[in-house]
């Protein structure tokens, strides 16, 4: 048997120079991984996410030292569900025609659950090859499509798919959640003879680098938009089916006569439904603004342009996922407006740290009373900001997430990171 180490390979949609969340998050794995040694290489398709401003990529470059291997499966823009399904569908197939040719013996692969047909399909995969793999739940799967209304719950799809969702997790080396509730909804999906322990939690993460606290009075860009003056709920990031934007437009009819605006940044399926809800309300341009998505070198200054930053999660999606907006806005060390089930992931970690408030999705007046608080009591900004950063750091750094990760796939022994330390407000 050979003494050579175990070659890694990370499967993902997304990869650098992607915009998704998911590609920023798995390049920095992959890169934080193969700089502590492990042998890994990138599986990936084009860029498609705001393709435009990235072009087309060479099918095998390096990255940052890390080997990438782009598929050449063809893709349509992803402006609707069936586009997106399309390229789910081709991506997928084209991905394990490529990964079947591949004759390495000792190999593990790592995958993300989106597109939600890779799980599967990596798995069978897999059982033919006799190789492991680590399955990174981003979104739980079907549950997830069942909350977002496209199949029913308990439905002919959902037991088929749920039933080979238990074969999947059954069968991998390591299991990674995002949080204690998702952790908890893994194991009750996984069936009866599922191990628990072979779930880990790992947090996501952000770039506390980049990402600063900053004052509104020296941030350009809440100049730009008459920002320093109001106090600003900001969410910047997806507007889609899973997050409770609504609630947010309602609430702020309550602060037509006041100086309170909220800035919505970011595009989305459900975007033009909360456009047409501000519209409705008379509320957009003035109370309600929105902006498009906004280049990546300009997120430090819009996550700290407003005075309280907003995390969304939709009705019925407790333990199905945890919102990456989540980190940034901790890093941002601004007080977090946690629309969310009380009892799911965000609300946890938001109350846990003091970092803000939590309310429950379509809780209208729970929002105003929550802004309301905050306009009143300028020391609980501060104070929630200030724990909003320190929690970050203490917690949610790239540096200690990459090193779970590696301990979780090398058998190192755990590692702490100092954190980097952050600015004040």
């Amino acid at each position: 048997m050979s003494d050579a180490p175990k070659e890694y390979v990370l499967v993902t949609e997304y990869f650098h120079p992607d915009t998704a969340s998911t590609g920023q998050l798995m390049t920095d794995l992959a890169v934080g991984l193969v700089e502590r040694g492990l042998d890994l290489s990138v599986y990936t398709g084009q860029p498609n996410y705001h393709a435009s401003d990235t072009g087309r990529q060479p099918h095998q470059e390096t990255h940052e030292g890390v080997p990438v291997t782009r598929i050449r499966a063809p893709q349509v823009s992803q402006s609707s569900l069936p586009r997106r399904l399309f390229n789910w569908g081709v991506f997928t197939v084209w991905m394990v025609l490529v990964l079947a040719r591949d004759r390495t013996a000792d190999r593990e692969l790592v995958f993300v659950s989106n597109p939600p047909v890779l799980p599967p399909a990596m798995w069978l995969l897999c059982k033919l090859k006799g190789w492991e793999y680590t399955y990174i739940v981003y979104d739980l799967y079907p549950d997830v499509v069942a909350a977002s209304g496209h199949i029913r719950e308990g439905g002919v799809v959902y037991r088929a798919w749920a039933a080979v969702n238990e074969h999947v997790f059954a069968d991998a080396s390591n299991v990674v959640a995002l949080g204690p509730v998702m952790r908890d909804h893994i194991v009750e999906a996984a069936g009866e003879d599922f191990d628990p322990e072979t779930v880990e939690v790992i947090h996501n993460w952000a770039d506390g680098e980049s990402i600063r606290p900053m004052e509104k009075s020296e941030n350009w860009f809440s100049e730009e938009h008459d920002l320093v003056e109001p106090f600003t709920l900001v969410y910047s990031g997806n507007i889609g089916a899973n997050h409770d934007l609504e609630t947010v437009v309602e609430a702020a009819r309550s602060f037509q006569d006041d100086p309170v605006r909220v800035l919505v940044i970011g595009e989305g399926d459900r975007k033009d439904e909360v456009v047409a809800l501000a519209e409705r309300y008379g509320l957009r341009g003035d109370t309600v603004r929105f902006l498009p998505y906004q280049d990546l070198g300009v997120l430090p200054y819009t996550l700290t342009s407003g005075d309280v930053s907003v995390v969304s999660v939709d009705a019925g999606m407790k333990g199905l996922c945890v919102s990456c907006k989540l980190y940034t806005s901790l890093a941002a060390g601004q007080p977090v407006l946690a629309i969310s089930h009380p009892d799911d992931d965000e609300a946890r970690l938001v109350e846990r740290h003091d970092a803000g408030q939590v309310v429950r999705q379509h809780d209208v007046e729970g929002v105003v009373e929550a802004v309301q608080r905050w306009r009143g009591d300028p020391d609980l900004v501060e104070r929630q900001g200030r724990n909003a950063r320190e929690a970050f750091e203490s917690n949610y750094t790239k540096e200690q997430s990459v090193d779970e990760y590696y301990r979780l796939l090398s058998d190192a022994p755990r590692v702490r990171v100092e954190p980097p330390q952050g600015g004040s407000r």
